[in-house]
């Protein structure tokens, strides 16, 4: 199986597969562990001849399950008659624990694990999605990329699509739409109006058509802007982040041209960063933390029993499972650090908030983040060759799956439901990010400068009927905020 790092420690993903011949005190777990997995092995070979029908895919999900996930005491180790699962994805949902959100059974690997590194088939949109009048359903565009199709063709943020290739969005069609390879869009705009002596969020009705628009692969930069905002005396950094992906050096170009800027403050936005890999997220904190905390405790991953047992017989060491701050990188000394925040705020975005509140006052500006308290891996069924009774080859089936939990130096996990903003300030889409008008940018500079309580100016209301966003390959299966039924 090829297990594709997202979160966790390159130690710990060269432990990750099983050895033999272990003389260690709890080398009775890892043991009970392989005679499970041949178990399991041996029944695929029997259901498959009871039947005829094809479970490779249904024993390795079993057998994924039954080592790795984070709560796998769900998960049988005896016999289970996988005839009575129609799919791979329902035999996981029938051990699937009421905590996990984020795992998924999936027969896209390859596109999966390029997104992870943001590289999209995209027409680069980012949207978020609101019921209209009725299952009609319009999708805010919150985001288009740089040199991206959409932007080329003159989409810009605050549009607001309500037709696709002339097709209504529904609840029950917006994904196929908006999954389409070529879309022309009717949109209308985001605006202000008053409304019973109120200013609030509108979108019109005056509708126009984009160009043909054809999605193509992407290869994203993750960094989408850094620049400096001088106001009030304050020189301050304004940094927004896509994703944590395996581009570390971005991040330290980044962070050194910030720190030749000598600004006095940084605010980061992290509300279209839905997570990524620890070891970028270990360096970003390393740059952030104030000096003095190198080699202190970031954040410790917890796994299951037999995991615990077998990285810590693979690695000999107590602190297996525990990411440090790391030295010899450049660091910005702050004394405090604002974080724009969205409801995809997600998974290593939270771990970094966590991760930096015991050491330094972390202000938090917008929406409460998703609540993605576990460090997920995504494995392939690399090793049975050929394809199953669909023609999807076998090594296109995946598990991205729940491992650990993440609680920081002080033990607390303390984003399981999200983290609460200090300031909730919701979008209006109406201003660029980076905009100094942009609602969550202006609160955070107002922070920043001590003028907070000055400012008089009141945002109006926000759109109303939220469902979820829409946009990233990852993002299809992890983070809709609520079933559209």
């Amino acid at each position: 199986m090829n297990i594709k790092h997202i979160t966790l420690t390159a130690a710990i993903i060269a432990a990750i597969t099983i050895s033999t011949g272990c003389n260690y005190q709890e080398e009775d777990d890892v043991l009970m562990s392989r005679r499970s997995q041949e178990a399991i092995a041996r029944q695929q070979e029997e259901e498959q001849n009871k039947d005829g029908k094809d479970y490779t895919i249904w024993q390795f999900v079993h057998e994924v399950s039954a080592f790795y996930y984070l709560w796998n005491d769900n998960v049988p180790t005896s016999k289970i008659d996988y005839s009575k699962y129609e799919s791979p994805e329902a035999l996981f949902e029938s051990f699937r624990d009421k905590d996990d959100r984020f795992s998924v059974v999936l027969n896209n690997y390859t596109e999966t694990e390029e997104s992870f590194n943001n590289i999209e088939m995209t027409d680069g949109i980012n949207y978020q999605l609101y019921l209209d009048k009725g299952n009609d359903v319009i999708a805010v565009v919150e985001y288009v990329y740089d040199d991206s199709p959409a932007q080329k063709a003159g989409i810009e943020r605050g549009f607001v699509i309500h037709k696709v290739n002339g097709t209504q969005l529904t609840t029950t069609n917006y994904a196929d739409l908006l999954d389409q390879q070529t879309c022309t869009y009717t949109y209308s705009v985001i605006e202000t109006k008053t409304e019973n002596g109120e200013e609030v969020i509108s979108y019109g009705n005056d509708m126009k058509e984009s160009k043909a628009i054809t999605k193509q692969k992407m290869d994203i930069n993750p960094i989408l802007k850094s620049t400096v905002i001088v106001k009030n005396g304050r020189r301050i950094g304004y940094f927004l982040y896509d994703s944590f992906t395996e581009d570390t050096d971005c991040i330290i170009k980044a962070i050194e041209k910030l720190s030749a800027n000598q600004i006095d403050d940084l605010i980061l936005d992290l509300r279209l960063n839905g997570g990524g890999y620890l070891t970028t997220l270990d360096t970003l904190a390393s740059m952030l933390v104030p000096e003095g905390n190198e080699g202190k405790l970031f954040i410790t991953e917890n796994f299951n029993n037999l995991l615990t047992s077998e990285f810590r017989r693979e690695s000999q060491s107590r602190d297996f499972n525990k990411t440090f701050f790391s030295a010899n990188l450049p660091n910005l000394n702050l004394s405090r650090l604002y974080v724009l925040t969205s409801n995809h705020t997600a998974s290593a975005s939270e771990e970094l908030i966590s991760g930096l509140m015991p050491y330094m006052p972390v202000t938090i500006i917008g929406e409460t983040t998703y609540g993605k308290f576990t460090s997920n891996i995504l494995i392939n069924d690399e090793e049975d060759e050929g394809s199953d009774d669909d023609d999807i080859p076998y090594s296109e089936w995946a598990v991205y799956i729940c491992v650990a939990s993440c609680t920081n130096a002080k033990g607390e996990m303390n984003f399981k439901e999200g983290f609460t903003p200090d300031h909730e300030v919701l979008d209006t889409y109406q201003y660029a990010l980076g905009d100094e008008n942009e609602p969550l940018l202006s609160t955070a500079l107002d922070l920043c400068t001590g003028s907070l309580a000055k400012s008089a100016k009141k945002q109006p209301a926000p759109l109303q009927g939220y469902i979820g966003h829409y946009g990233k390959p990852a993002d299809k299966f992890g983070l809709i905020s609520k079933k559209i039924k």
